[in-house]
């Protein structure tokens, strides 16, 4: 696919008025690979490009004239439009020659066309030839990427962790985005074309065990044990991947076809008051209620229920969380999932297969046995609030703005719905404060 040969004037003319040796085309060896068209419908895959961190071999196709004499004469050139700097980025090659390997190691090359060139004279208007270069998560549709992201940015209630055990990320990243909605669109955009994005001192990427993440399709039955929307997946399972389990070994990768994905996918307490502060920026966070032997003291199946029976600590905790939300403080709960269905529970198991992250939205009210407000903690026996979870508005209790689809069977999703207060206290763990 070369240019059209076009001459230098000033270039001299021989004795027999023959014009100098031009390359007029190059090619490409390497086979190129499909990825998605990036057309809007999430269901075409024939784009050909070039992939990161592979090597292209190119190689002069063709002359004006004769092959010249002495090939080192033959230069090379890649250029491409940078999106981080808003500018073309030229790199001129040492080698010379016939051949050229270009190694695509350059992260912000990706989701853009390389434009190389081999010339002899002119380097505009000799052997040209333009290569797409894939987005890093090359299967996943950029159109369909980019409009999940900025309406996430406008509605961040949006973030959906769908059948993945990512409920941590999703909260941390609706926190982030009433923070800085700006800010996530950076790292949505930023991360899905080019693998990885750096806020502050913190570098966003998968782990170095989990880099089979750049090669997800969402056609493959990996993706399917998560269905998540596209860009809620290239984040929140990005950025869990990045922060290591407590082992080496449970590296996070995106799929939960088990009980041991699910394992390696856990927001612990301590993680994630790190990862508020590195990736959502705030810096003044306080953890309450959850070391490892608080949760574990909750779920007592004797002890437990004896406490909760006799103490009132959970109720306060819910009052102070409501007057530090109406201070502008962002709180994430750490709960049984079992609170959003009014169950109450005390097992053991419910720390591994329940546990869950929420945020808090405000409209605390305690009730009494004949349903009248009470401020009396003795007296409550249900309690009402709002959260953000699972991809659903916390204000309407819908999760489609469009068909106003509403959460039928988790019935605290609902507005003016209450739960009792035991099943509070005993599905309630403690939270992480950030401002």
């Amino acid at each position: 696919m070369g240019a059209g040969v076009i001459f230098d004037k000033k270039s001299p003319i021989s004795r027999k008025g023959i014009e100098p040796t031009q390359v007029k085309s190059i090619k490409l060896l390497t086979p190129l690979e499909k990825g998605s068209d990036n057309d809007n419908t999430g269901k075409n895959f024939n784009q050909e490009g070039a992939v990161f961190g592979k090597k292209y071999k190119f190689r002069v196709d063709a002359y004006t004239n004769l092959p010249p004499q002495d090939k080192k004469k033959i230069k090379w050139k890649f250029k491409y439009h940078s999106i981080s700097k808003n500018k073309w980025i030229e790199h001129n090659s040492t080698v010379t020659g016939e051949e050229y390997i270009l190694y695509l190691n350059e992260k912000d090359i990706c989701g853009r066309t390389v434009h190389i060139m081999a010339y002899i004279n002119d380097e505009e208007s000799e052997g040209y030839l333009k290569v797409w270069h894939h987005n890093r998560f090359r299967f996943f549709d950029r159109q369909i990427v980019y409009k999940q992201a900025e309406s996430r940015a406008k509605d961040p209630w949006k973030i959906s962790q769908e059948y993945s055990s990512l409920c941590g990320m999703a909260a941390l990243y609706y926190i982030l985005i009433k923070k800085d909605p700006d800010l996530y669109l950076k790292i949505a955009k930023e991360l899905f074309r080019t693998g990885e994005v750096k806020v502050n001192d913190f570098i966003i990427k998968p782990h170095d065990e989990a880099l089979s993440m750049y090669n997800m399709d969402p056609r493959s039955s990996d993706y399917a044990t998560v269905r998540m929307p596209y860009v809620d997946w290239i984040v929140l399972a990005t950025t869990r991947s990045r922060e290591a389990s407590l082992y080496e070994n449970l590296v996070y990768k995106g799929i939960e076809k088990g009980s041991m994905d699910m394992i390696k996918a856990v927001n612990w307490p301590d993680m994630m008051k790190n990862m508020t502060k590195k990736v959502a920026g705030y810096t003044n966070i306080n953890m309450v209620g959850l070391s490892n032997v608080l949760i574990q003291q909750k779920k007592r199946p004797l002890g437990g229920r004896i406490y909760d029976a006799f103490s009132n600590s959970d109720f306060q905790h819910l009052k102070d969380i409501d007057k530090k939300y109406k201070q502008g403080h962002k709180i994430m709960m750490m709960i049984d999932s079992n609170m959003i269905d009014n169950v109450k529970s005390y097992s053991y198991s419910d720390i591994f297969k329940n546990s869950h992250w929420v945020v808090y939205e405000g409209g605390l009210t305690f009730y009494d046995d004949k349903d009248t407000i009470t401020t009396d903690f003795d007296k409550v026996e249900n309690v009402s609030f709002k959260i953000y979870t699972w991809g659903y508005n916390p204000h309407n209790g819908y999760m489609n703005e469009e068909t106003k689809t509403p959460a039928k069977k988790n019935v605290f999703l609902h507005p003016n719905y209450k739960i009792s207060g035991k099943c509070f206290k005993s599905t309630f763990y403690g939270y992480i404060e950030a401002n």
